[in-house]
């Protein structure tokens, strides 16, 4: 993206970084070399990972099929998408640090899409100048890299024939060419640059152009000889370059006016300047020549364009102009961004791809139609910062996600995410009679009383909050948080993931909204210390919420996923990754992150200190690699490509092996997720794991997941996005509901009997066969109590449901009775009614139904849509985090509770316990219904977890309930249906 420096009032329109980029290179350059460390950072670095860049997608490349896009981005990730569906299928990982260490802005594919190089800002920070990696596609390992670079890397090209790697550099560097099958470096150019090299481009015969800020485009024989130069525009400064399609012309883009000039490859000579009427911005760096799929090349370029009417908030108003006929026909412009545009790029075949620094990418179909559009996961932040406020103790945080959304209100202590507006919460302080603080918004240097205030080399302030107290003032950049005080002294200060868009100051706490769209809590006295972090999806309902250990808590609907722990190993590796998903049960914590972020570390240090230590358990994650894989017919099995895929007419199942490696936790079992549930359960072993698996009607996302022998931790694998020709996914609520409810009060020891816990089963199983009408074909209802309720019992419902239930079907198991969460590794038994003695723990796992056990047990069971309640007690052990770690490993809907033995004893109506009372108004009309008078999983799990407390509260208990689903798409499904 251009580096220009802008005027204040323009700097909302660009992306943060590309506004101080070319003045951080320069400070660079000009600094003395320090000592470089030998490794990258081998603390553990949180990172955000929504399944799309976060910030600025900053380049693109293409196969020579035009079948892999790969993009790269601030966020310090490559990622991998097949075109032209878009769907995603590698994330990429190069070594990182704290601060701008790890940043992308540089991407090449090799022909065959088997191999992709990446650079930017990588590798200084520990060798003190700057490298390209290689990445393998197929695997995501890093391969090598290209070291001792001078400056970063700000574009990437490979020859049409991928005998070539060329660079465009940042600084005076100029450009290099190396062989790009051994890294051998061919040629380099660095004599008369007198800015950065902007982008460099092949043409089909092997001809290199280049661009640069110091107004020259640059052309190169094959052999690396420079044979031409001009500057076509005295005193602009080219940025993009396309080669039109038989090589004859070049398109330039300008980053600093509205203009492209078509030039001749031969002599650089202008031949056409396209009409750039009726449009308005500051530049068109980005350029594209691109078929319309049926003969014609269109010229496309775009940038800071945009039309001179005004759009609606939140509506794309950022444009690329399409000319017809090679550019000499009529323009018409298409609004596909609602920020810059930083690259456009052909695809082979027809249409084009484009970059955006809202952040995200977008496609171009041939006819100028837009077939793909962008979408951010993320909270805009810099356009809603002005909204940020927090209640006295900062554990209320009003914020938008977008300008044209409903305010958002988070409490940190309820774990709740609302609409509406918060009571007594409090913006940001920006005025005082003692603190004179001015020319702070968006500029790079902010005064007090007068004086500058110290700032990094190209850093702008972009959020200020007076303390209360007016003994000292936050100042939010680019870059950092800042505190300084009455005087102007910086007293502390913390480097930040993302430009802090809005700061509110509190008496202590301090909260902040940056521009990776994470909303902080940060201890703010005379020091500044972070105490946790929020992330809420773009989609409003999945967030998730952790503290600076790890430890995390998470939406109903989701979020777990959200956020992860990367890991460097050395500079020539390739890092390690695992989820909140994947570390569930270890980092799992709502109480003690409640507790951090009230200002008590101890809770978490605690149970830090329990887990020990969980780096060096993560860095040894067993591996799961792709093997072969086809599709199951009645003709025979189809071979399948891996990741996205049609399936073959009939296509029952997928026949599937995975190379699994032990890296010294065990190997623990390897579940296959249908459409993110749980559809095989298998027992790897070293070597080669061969499973079949059920495919549903309509499409099929298949995944993979290979746990350590302690089951506390996953690997992820390899899967695929399988459709079916024509196919739609069938309605829901067109099959049977399939039922088992287990209550057990007359345990044979008789110290465990319960009062309600058969009541609770009959009255639950009850309401949803009444409310059944209507939404399913039949119900099939298997209730076991008391002396029924055995372990064989259980286990051979759930196997009969197993056999009798189909894709169409739900399935809902309720299990009423004692729970308790096994030590030393957290995992629920539930007790049948056999249970004899709890007085050690291996005789308690020999009757009980552990979740193990349970999970292979729902494993077997088709129904596409599922519903768990479990409503159990304990004896002064909380199972709650176990019950919601095995939502997340079914993948199915959990609504659970757990509670005291005498709370359990006590009935809310002399009928039923609070959770069974809870569930049946759901049912009976209290959750919320649609116009057809149908309840939805998530409404009935919606109320529950609302009701469970203010029942409890009303009987003097203290009680909650825990509401899990693990929908990617957050689809509900029907659960009953009240008359009409």
């Amino acid at each position: 993206m251009p580096n220009a420096s802008r005027s204040p009032a323009d700097l909302n329109s660009l992306p943060v970084k590309s506004l101080i980029r070319a003045l951080l290179l320069l400070a660079t350059l000009l600094l003395p070399r320090v000592a470089a460390a030998q490794e990258p950072p081998q603390a553990p670095i949180l990172r955000v990972e929504a399944a799309a860049h976060t910030a600025p997608v900053r380049r693109m490349a293409t196969d020579a099929s035009g079948r892999v896009l790969a993009t790269v981005s601030d966020d310090k990730t490559l990622r991998l998408w097949a075109l032209p569906e878009g769907t995603p299928l590698a994330v990429l990982r190069p070594p990182i640090g704290e601060g701008e260490e790890g940043e992308l802005s540089a991407v090449a594919l090799t022909p065959d899409g088997s191999k992709v190089f990446a650079g930017g800002l990588t590798g200084r920070e520990w060798d003190g100048v700057y490298a390209v990696y290689l990445f393998d596609t197929a695997t995501g390992r890093l391969l090598a890299r290209l070291p001792g670079l001078p400056a970063p890397v700000q574009h990437l090209a490979v020859s049409a024939d991928g005998a070539r790697l060329a660079g465009a550099l940042g600084g005076r560097a100029g450009i290099r060419i190396w062989d790009a099958r051994d890294g051998r470096l061919l040629s380099e150019d660095s004599v008369g640059w007198d800015g950065p090299a902007r982008m460099v481009a092949f043409d089909a015969a092997g001809r290199l152009a280049a661009s640069s800020a110091d107004g020259k485009i640059r052309l190169y024989a094959p052999n690396g000889r420079r044979i031409a130069e001009r500057a076509p525009v005295p005193g602009g400064r080219p940025y993009g370059i396309a080669w039109s399609p038989d090589g004859a012309l070049l398109a330039v883009g300008f980053e600093d006016r509205l203009r492209v000039e078509i030039l001749a490859a031969a002599d650089l000579h202008t031949v056409l300047v396209p009409d750039m009427a009726g449009l308005s911005g500051e530049g068109t760096p980005a350029v594209a020549w691109a078929g319309d799929g049926q003969g014609g090349v269109q010229l496309h370029a775009g940038g800071y364009a945009h039309g001179v009417a005004a759009v609606a908030p939140g509506a794309p108003g950022f444009v690329i102009r399409r000319w017809s006929d090679f550019g000499l026909g009529p323009a018409r412009d298409i609004p596909v961004a609602r920020d810059a545009i930083i690259q456009l790029l052909a695809v082979p075949g027809g249409g084009m791809v484009f970059a955006t620094a809202d952040p995200g990418w977008g496609r171009l179909a041939g006819d100028g139609s837009v077939a793909i559009a962008v979408s951010s996961p993320a909270a805009d932040f810099r356009n809603t910062a002005a909204v940020l406020a927090a209640s006295a103790d900062g554990q209320r945080v009003r914020f938008l996600l977008r300008p044209d959304a409903a305010p958002m209100v988070f409490d940190a202590q309820a774990g709740r995410l609302t609409q509406g507006v918060a009571p007594e919460v409090y913006g940001a302080r920006q005025e005082s009679a003692r603190l004179r603080i001015t020319d702070w918004r968006n500029q790079d240097r902010p005064k007090l009383n007068g004086r500058p205030l110290p700032l990094g080399p190209g850093e702008y302030s972009r959020s200020l909050a007076i303390l209360p107290n007016e003994q000292s003032f936050l100042l939010g950049t680019d870059t950092h948080l800042r505190l300084f005080d009455a005087s102007g002294r910086m007293l502390d200060q913390v480097p930040m993931p993302g430009a802090v868009w809005g700061v509110v100051a509190l008496n202590g706490i301090a909260v902040v909204a940056l521009g990776d769209g994470t909303i902080r809590w940060f201890e703010a006295t005379d020091r500044l210390a972070e105490r946790g972090a929020l992330f809420v999806h773009a989609d409003g309902r999945r967030w998730v919420v952790w503290t600076p250990e790890g430890l995390f808590d998470h939406a109903a609907e989701g979020g777990q996923e959200l956020v992860g722990v990367h890991l460097n190993n050395g500079r020539n590796q390739t890092p390690e990754w695992a989820s909140f998903r994947q570390a569930y049960r270890a980092l799992y914590a709502p109480t003690e992150l409640r507790a951090r972020l009230r200002g008590d570390a101890a809770p978490a240090e605690a149970r830090m200190a329990d887990l020990g230590e969980v780096r060096a358990r993560i860095g040894r994650l067993p591996t799961l690699s792709p093997g072969e894989a086809c599709a199951v017919t009645a003709a025979g099995c189809v071979p399948l490509g891996w990741g996205g895929s049609e399936l073959p007419e009939g296509a029952t199942g997928l026949r599937v092996t995975y190379a699994t490696a032990d890296r010294g936790l065990g190997l623990g079992p390897l579940d296959i997720m249908v459409n993110d549930r749980i559809a095989v359960r298998a027992a790897a072993v070293a070597g080669q794991t061969s499973v079949e698996v059920p495919l549903d009607p309509g499409p099929n996302h298949v995944s993979a997941r290979l746990y350590a022998d302690d089951r506390s931790l996953f690997a992820e694998g390899p899967g695929f996005d399988l459709r079916r020709a024509g196919a739609v996914r069938a309605p829901a609520g067109q099959g049977r509901l399939i039922l088992v409810a287990v209550g057990v009060d007359a345990y044979a020891l008789p110290e465990l009997r319960l009062r309600y816990a058969v009541a609770d089963a009959h009255a639950v199983a009850d309401v949803l066969k009444s409310r059944a009408a209507g939404v399913f074909s039949d119900v099939v209802s298997t209730v076991l109590t008391d002396a029924d309720a055995t372990r064989a019992n259980i286990l051979a419902a759930l196997a009969n449901a197993a056999q009798i239930t189909r894709p169409e079907d739900t399935f809902v198991l309720y299990l009423a009775g004692h729970g308790v969460r096994s030590e030393p590794d957290r995992h629920f038994l539930f007790l049948p009614q056999e249970t004899a003695s709890i007085a050690d723990w291996p005789s308690l796992r020999r009757s009980a139904l552990d979740e193990g056990t349970l999970v292979a047990a729902l494993a077997r069971i088709r129904a596409r849509d599922g519903f768990l309640f479990i409503d159990t007690c304990h004896a002064g052990q909380v199972t709650i985090d176990s019950l919601a770690a095995l939502g997340n490993e079914t993948g199915r809907f959990l609504l659970a509770a757990s509670t005291s033995v005498q709370e359990a004893l006590d009935s809310y109506d002399d009928r039923n316990g609070v959770f069974a009372v809870a569930v049946r108004e759901a049912m009976s009309g209290r959750a919320a219904m649609d116009g057809d008078g149908r309840i939805s999983a998530l409404a009935l799990g919606e109320w529950v977890t609302r009701r469970v407390p203010q029942l409890a509260a009303e009987k003097h208990h203290q009680q909650d309930a825990v509401f899990r689903t693990a929908r990617r798409d957050l689809r509900s499904f029907p659960m009953g249906a009240m008359a009409r």
